[in-house]
């Protein structure tokens, strides 16, 4: 482990403590430690912040903590978020405007403010609605403001029929806007096609790829370690989505726990064959891994 993730890694589990201990003023201390060791924001929102949401959220599910618990330490990361908010500032505005949202029935908004809060960063002026957004309510909202992009975001398979009105109607406007859809109500590309996105990201890493790309807006191709972290974060979450552990997926793709371990963390170049495995185990197309 390099001394970057070492540093990175530490900071999160320090940070994920300070949330299960119910001490606000350490999660703010950390986030301050980590932009003293120049961690990037999105290194910060995604690395730490919202790994360490994530692991909340598996130990609600598991019964090591309460509902009560869970959502203590979902308001702590809120207000951090809102901290960083007001510290980081667009070096580079695009003029393009995103509309960020939950679709009508989610009420799981930590991922898409997170969303938000990155495409702020990137220089985009960003309006974000929240949980639970009446379907009507947001294309009359959309109409009015004219985005040249709407960032959809769903947590239950039961509510996409939701986002297909939304799509719908949205492509029924005189100006309408380019569509991104994320989140855990969707998994695979196949179920994405059918409802008629125009980008979809499986986190957010490739959420803010797909913004961009949408927007028309350049980007420099993304290093080798950079894109090691991203197959990585994409194959942790289709894990998690099935709702398996580490060995299961091991078992699955008949690899070793501490390689997958290593593939998650960003810390194992791939081979075409070990890629193949994993999209097989998976059951996802093996471009779901690779694309960028």
């Amino acid at each position: 482990m390099s001394t970057d993730d070492l540093v990175t890694t530490k900071l999160r589990d320090r940070y994920l403590d300070a949330l299960i201990r119910r001490d606000p003023d350490t999660t703010i201390s950390v986030i301050e430690d980590a932009i003293r060791q120049g961690l990037s924001p999105v290194s910060i929102l995604v690395s730490i912040i919202g790994k360490s949401q994530i692991r909340v959220g598996e130990m609600w599910h598991t019964g090591d903590i309460n509902i009560a618990q869970e959502h203590l330490a979902t308001q702590m990361t809120l207000d951090v978020m809102d901290q960083m908010r007001q510290r980081y500032h667009a070096t580079t505005k695009w003029g393009i405007k995103a509309v960020v949202t939950c679709v009508e029935g989610n009420f799981h908004y930590v991922g898409s403010r997170m969303i938000a809060d990155l495409l702020l960063v990137d220089g985009w002026d960003v309006e974000f609605l929240g949980a639970d957004t009446p379907t009507h309510d947001l294309v009359e909202f959309v109409r009015q403001g004219h985005p040249e992009l709407v960032a959809l975001s769903v947590s239950m398979k039961e509510d996409l029929s939701t986002v297909e009105q939304i799509i719908t109607q949205l492509r029924r406007l005189p100006d309408a806007p380019r569509i991104l859809l994320g989140g855990y109500g969707v998994t695979d590309s196949d179920q994405v096609e059918g409802l008629g996105p125009d980008g979809f990201a499986i986190d957010a890493y490739s959420a803010i790829q797909e913004a961009r790309r949408l927007g028309g807006l350049s980007k420099d191709p993304l290093s080798l370690n950079e894109y090691l972290i991203v197959m990585g974060s994409r194959v942790q979450d289709l894990r998690k989505r099935r709702s398996w552990n580490q060995e299961q997926l091991a078992q699955a793709s008949s690899l070793d726990r501490t390689y997958i371990s290593a593939v998650e963390n960003g810390k194992q170049n791939l081979t075409i064959g070990v890629v193949l495995k994993l999209a097989e185990a998976l059951e996802v197309p093996i471009g779901q891994l690779l694309s960028d």
